[in-house]
């Protein structure tokens, strides 16, 4: 089965590891919502844009919380992720699909009940 769409590479010197992000954006209820399911992390709104903003604060807070508690690789582990490489290249390598649906039922809802879309996004996570 495919991944969902995950690209990594790290920028010399940059201190973070720049990673391509697949995300769901769908509509519950009149709410607008997207979805990450590598990190099960959602932003919600009343518009795709206003969504989009509030993912982005909540993958902000995940991230500076995470950094900050030093927990971040061993989360990511936690959420299916192959965390390796070294400390100045580490590499990140989100879940497979299969390995998605089957820790996250309401995943399967999103693919047989509702109409989504997906997309890619980069972000960021520390390289220390």
């Amino acid at each position: 089965m495919s991944k969902l769409g995950f690209a990594g590479k790290f920028p010399g010197g940059k201190g973070h590891v720049e990673v391509k992000l697949s995300l769901l954006k769908f509509k519950e209820d009149g709410i607008v919502f997207i979805y990450s399911p590598s990190l099960d992390l959602t932003g919600y709104g009343r518009d795709g844009r206003s969504a989009k903003r509030s993912f982005e604060v909540t993958m902000e807070e995940f991230v500076n919380y995470t950094t900050h508690k030093g927990t971040l690789e061993k989360e990511l582990k936690r959420l299916g992720w192959k965390v390796g490489g070294s400390k100045r290249a580490p590499k990140f390598q989100q879940p497979f699909l299969d390995e998605l649906f089957k820790a996250r039922p309401y995943l399967g809802e999103i693919f047989r009940e509702k109409e989504f879309q997906r997309y890619d996004e980069e972000v960021m996570f520390p390289a220390a």
